[in-house]
């Protein structure tokens, strides 16, 4: 069972190359990779993030190889037009929504039945985080993302507690937090462990297939958690312990990874 470390402590993934050469050549990998923060830099605006030239050429590589899929909380149709690959799977909004290649598509059919109540949620904390300066809004199809990079030190707890109160009135949501966001989603078991695992039947026909996971952010964790066989890599560090097994630093690091697999 995976243990919880401190992510300074997990071993660095670039200078244990070799050892993991050895396990990917006995044990042809599905390959999960996370986007912001791991593909694509975190930037200030959320919607000016993008793969460069040269990791997009290797992902592509390496769909040639291995099957790829993009696990991102970004909604499916923005992390599909970011990446602009179209032979690799996509698990958009956490994982609520997937797609593939030869038009597959999937759907968390309890998360379409709460639509509407995103629609209400979302209007009503426009109106109240109105009057904090800094926050900007991104609907996905079944999660709201909240983002507060632009906001004010000493705004921040407001921001949160706002918040806070309106979920508290909506049973049917619960509130995460990632990397200066708060993510709205549905209070269904369901996360980006749960699509990891589901694609993992999709695109491999063994009971338990290898895998590798590359993420940033603590909602990545749930992936790392699954990695029972496989091998769960993370790309910085965030404020908490990790269920991973490497580390990396940066993206350039992702980069260096990611070619020796191919």
């Amino acid at each position: 069972m995976k243990t919880l470390q401190d992510p300074k402590q997990l071993d660095p993934a670039i200078e244990n190359l070799e050892e993991l050469q050895s396990k990917f050549s006995k044990n042809k990998p599905l390959i999960f990779l996370d986007f912001d923060g791991t593909l694509a830099p975190i930037v200030e605006n959320h919607e000016d993030a993008g793969m460069d030239d040269e990791t997009r050429k290797i992902v592509k590589k390496l769909s040639q190889k291995y099957a790829i899929a993009v696990v991102s909380g970004r909604g499916l149709s923005d992390v599909r037009e970011k990446v602009g690959l179209t032979d690799i799977y996509y698990a958009g909004s956490h994982g609520f929504e997937i797609a593939g290649p030869n038009n597959f598509e999937k759907d968390n059919e309890e998360a379409e039945k709460m639509l509407p109540v995103f629609n209400e949620i979302e209007e009503k904390l426009q109106q109240k985080l109105k009057v904090i300066d800094g926050v900007r809004f991104e609907r996905k199809k079944f999660t709201l993302a909240i983002h507060y990079r632009q906001v004010a030190e000493e705004k921040v707890s407001e921001f949160h507690k706002i918040i806070e109160n309106e979920v508290e009135n909506y049973p049917k949501l619960h509130k995460g937090d990632g990397k200066k966001v708060v993510e709205i989603k549905p209070n269904i078991d369901w996360h980006k462990g749960k699509a990891v695992n589901f694609l993992r039947k999709e695109l491999s026909e063994e009971e338990n297939p290898f895998s590798i996971y590359l993420g940033d952010d603590t909602t990545d964790e749930d992936a790392f958690r699954e990695m029972e066989n496989g091998i769960g890599i993370l790309v910085g560090e965030h404020a908490n312990d990790s269920y991973a097994d490497y580390r990396v630093e940066n993206i350039e690091e992702v980069k260096q990874f990611l070619n020796a697999l191919l």
